[in-house]
């Protein structure tokens, strides 16, 4: 189940790699411990999920989830079919941001959704839409709207330093 949240934690940091112009070169220790607080933990064998509920907070180094559930579907054995984080969720690492109302992972097509006042920063970099969806796999994301709000996207240029 830990190396589920691990597998999320390193997916969401790579959708700061496609909020700007510029890639970020975001690293993730994959040695650190992953741990996660809730209020409750329920494990319902018979559906192959375990739900994260209440205050939900995953950390593994300098990244953070937070939600207030988090549910781990797993397929056949132990492999893990998707990963559904709702409510509030947020992803913090340094200066990037990640928020949705609700994320879904899905492993096998290696697709992160974000759904809901999706945004993601980096900085002043900003893109929101209704829903963020990243194809991992092809290294392409797309930002949809909703009939009522247009996606939004902010660029603020880096500053070029002077000649010495």
């Amino acid at each position: 189940m830990i190396r589920y949240v691990r597998m999320l934690l390193v997916v969401l940091l790579f959708v700061y790699s496609t909020a700007s112009a510029a890639p970020l070169a975001p690293t993730v220790d994959i040695s650190k411990p992953v741990e996660i607080t809730a209020r409750q933990l329920e494990v319902i064998q018979s559906d192959n999920k375990s739900v994260f509920s209440g205050d939900v907070v995953a950390k593994q180094g300098d990244m953070t989830l937070t939600a207030n559930q988090l549910t781990v579907f797993s397929a056949a054995g132990e492999q893990i079919d998707r990963l559904e984080a709702v409510g509030q969720v947020r992803f913090v690492q340094g200066e990037n941001t990640a928020t949705a109302d609700r994320a879904v992972y899905r492993q096998k097509e290696e697709i992160l959704v974000l759904q809901g006042n999706a945004t993601v920063a980096q900085g002043n970099n900003r893109v929101s839409g209704d829903e963020i969806v990243f194809y991992i796999r092809e290294n392409r994301s797309l930002v949809k709207s909703s009939d009522q709000k247009r996606i939004k996207a902010v660029i603020v240029p880096t500053t070029q330093q002077e000649p010495r």
